[in-house]
């Protein structure tokens, strides 16, 4: 329908808006140059010109540098013309300055505008409303009056009363415009979205320069009599608001910065308290600082610094909880959470729970990376969900509006990513650097134990696969020697006994027949054990009437109670060589004149009792057989557990997992 009534496309408009941009951040920055010349050639005759060059070009260089990776980051942002706008002002001012043109004595407003407009269009470019829109214009307006003004007065010949009745509202009114400027972030921050937020609070961190450069100010004044220090603050703001409105744009998540906010805050408040003390020392003395004598002045001075140092930490922690408390609430429970893991009290993998009390979000997961193919997966072991969020549908220069962001928080160790925090979808959670840090050593433990588990449960299978294997192998060896070696021999000896009686034999070779079958029927009898040894033929009938054999071999002392059927071959060879070797050490260890066998089987579990009442004493560690068989119930997935006290008899306990 655009096309048909002509209208471009939103992604026409960006396209525009992108040249535009771009081409107004390449024109300013060129004019840049051409004013840095002009600054050389001008300054040539000035003593202090070097000193004043190389600070007025850096700080050129630093803001189209800046300007630059905010137009990279952001085509459609007025940030980076802004910014190029600034290092032209720079420039053109200290040239102008060098020229002392007094038609131009109002040219120092301008230094103050791109800073202004920067604060007042953070952090999409564009004003909060028409009334914000409207104080920039304002701004822009009054600066251009006053400059009017100053270039007109000295040919005015006005009284100095009726300068300053024209030329006072116009500063006063700059003045509350700039204010109003740097109040405008904090203004919109409350109604911003979170996305939003997260840029507006490197906003909000650079603009604490301004309080930095009062105290400066201040600071200059108790030691040296003079504010030539705010000269410096006026410089630091200067470099540290461009700065800040560069990283909210191109990267937000570069620090974190509510971390940056409370310490710069917390820095700021003992440095006031600390020029306060000194203040009110001033005045109770009676003579002001610079009047004390060195050594005074820098005992006060170090007892003040000692004390800033000592409070700092109490109020950093104290505004953490009033500015960031969800920040300062997850730290503090991460720091008792570890205190419980390393006593033993919790496992790292209950550090969900922790962080969903604590971040207040029910439906919070973590997520760590496997080593084998660098997934996300959850505790489960099934692969984390791909979040992402959508806050605020405010649209871009372009029209457009603004792109998903990952909610999740990841997590950092050694240099690479091991895991992440993953809130729930309408939960978003501020980047924090200090929560990462401190959840980094659980998310390496889980990982780590989760690593070691699948290891263990690898391991765990394939023996079982290969005692299956074993016992499948037996089986058929057995069989083998059976069917094969065993019934051959068998014929063997029936056809030497058929020879023997058929034909007419001499004496000597009748009785070799005789020693020959000997042989052969021992030989069968070596066979059979040997078979029976790998895999009792009586298993071929089931569990039941292979231990029903022991039973009748037990001369009355055992008493069977199976009830048990239909069991894999492994389980069942398994259950039947712990009862025989239980029987068997009973039999002949423990003089025992009582032996209860009870096996049953309870869902997918085989369970194995062997109770005796000999003389007890048996170790699983000791006894050789009993430690084999402790190492064939483990391989299937089971436990062998022994009670065997002294003159109280032996039980010995199987539980066989028993599933097909």
């Amino acid at each position: 329908m655009r096309a048909a009534i002509g209208m471009p496309s939103p992604r026409q408009l960006r396209r525009r808006t992108v040249s535009r941009a771009t081409i107004a951040t390449l024109i300013l920055s060129a004019l840049t140059v051409l004013a840095a010349t002009l600054l050389l050639t001008v300054l040539r005759s000035v003593q202090d010109a070097p000193l004043r060059v190389v600070i007025v070009l850096a700080s050129a260089v630093f803001q189209l540098a800046l300007a630059m990776i905010a137009s990279r980051a952001r085509p459609e942002h007025p940030l980076g013309m802004l910014l190029a706008a600034f290092a032209l002002v720079l420039v053109t001012v200290a040239a102008v300055r060098a020229e002392a043109h007094p038609i131009l004595a109002g040219n120092w407003m301008l230094l103050y505008l791109p800073p202004a407009l920067i604060l007042l269009l953070a952090p999409d470019g564009r004003a909060a409303s028409r009334r914000w829109g409207l104080v920039g214009w304002m701004l822009g307006v009054v600066a251009a009056a006053f400059m009017a003004f100053a270039a007109l007065e000295p040919y005015l010949e006005l009284s100095e009363l009726a300068v300053m009745a024209i030329a006072g509202p116009l500063l006063l009114l700059y003045f509350a415009l700039l204010a109003a400027c740097a109040a405008a972030p904090l203004a919109r921050y409350r109604a911003a979205s979170e996305s939003d937020r997260s840029r507006l609070r490197w906003v909000l961190v650079a603009g604490l320069s301004l309080p930095v450069t009062l105290l400066l100010c201040w600071a200059s004044y108790l030691v040296f009599g003079v504010p030539d220090l705010v000269v410096y603050g006026l410089g630091f703001i200067a470099l540290v608001i461009p700065a800040g409105a560069t990283i909210a744009i191109a990267r937000p998540e570069l620090f974190d910065v509510d971390r940056a906010m409370i310490a710069t805050l917390a820095a700021i408040i003992v440095a006031s308290a600390g020029l306060a003390i000194l203040t009110v020392a001033g005045v109770v003395i009676g003579r002001p600082m610079t009047a004390w004598g060195a050594i005074p002045a820098a005992v006060v001075s170090g007892l003040v610094a000692v004390a800033a140092a000592v409070a700092f930490p109490f109020v950093r922690r104290m505004l953490g909880r009033l500015f960031s408390p969800e920040r300062a609430r997850t730290l503090a429970a991460l720091r008792r959470f570890a205190s419980h893991v390393d006593s033993g009290d919790a496992r790292p993998e209950s550090v969900r729970e922790v962080l969903r009390e604590s971040l207040r979000d029910p439906g919070l997961e973590v997520g760590y990376r496997r080593l084998t193919d660098r997934a996300l997966v959850l505790l489960d072991g099934t692969p984390a969900p791909k979040q992402t969020l959508v806050i605020g549908t405010s649209p871009g220069l372009d029209g457009a509006e603004t792109k998903p962001t990952p909610v999740d928080l990841p997590i950092h160790a050694r240099g690479e990513e091991i895991g992440a925090i993953l809130p729930s979808r309408f939960h978003p959670l501020r980047t924090s650097g200090a929560i990462a840090r401190e959840a980094a050593p659980f998310f390496e433990a889980i990982r780590m134990r989760a690593e070691l588990s699948a290891a263990n449960a690898e391991l765990e299978a394939s023996r079982r696969r290969l005692l299956t294997a074993e016992y499948a192998e037996r089986q058929r060896l057995e069989r083998d020697l059976h069917d094969g070696a065993q019934q051959r021999l068998v014929a063997l000896g029936m056809q030497l006994r058929v020879l023997q009686r058929t034909a007419a034999l001499p004496e000597p070779i009748a009785d070799g027949i005789d020693v020959a079958v000997a042989q052969l029927s021992t030989a069968v009898a070596e066979i059979r054990q040997l078979a029976h040894g790998m895999r009792p033929v009586a298993l071929d009938d089931g569990l039941g009437p292979a231990l029903a054999r022991l039973e009748r071999d037990g001369q009355g002392v055992v008493e069977l109670d199976v009830r048990a059927d239909d069991l894999p071959d492994a389980v069942a060879t398994t259950a039947y060589y712990v009862v025989n070797e239980a029987v068997t050490n009973a039999l002949r260890h423990a003089e025992a004149s009582r032996i209860r066998v009870m096996v049953r089987r309870s869902g997918d579990m085989l369970r194995v009792t062997v109770a005796d009442n000999g003389r007890g004493g048996a170790r699983l560690d000791d006894a050789h057989g009993l430690r084999g068989l402790a190492d064939r119930v483990q391989t299937l997935g089971g436990e062998l557990t022994l009670e065997s006290r002294p003159g109280a008899g032996t039980t010995l306990a199987a539980s066989i997992p028993c599933a097909s």
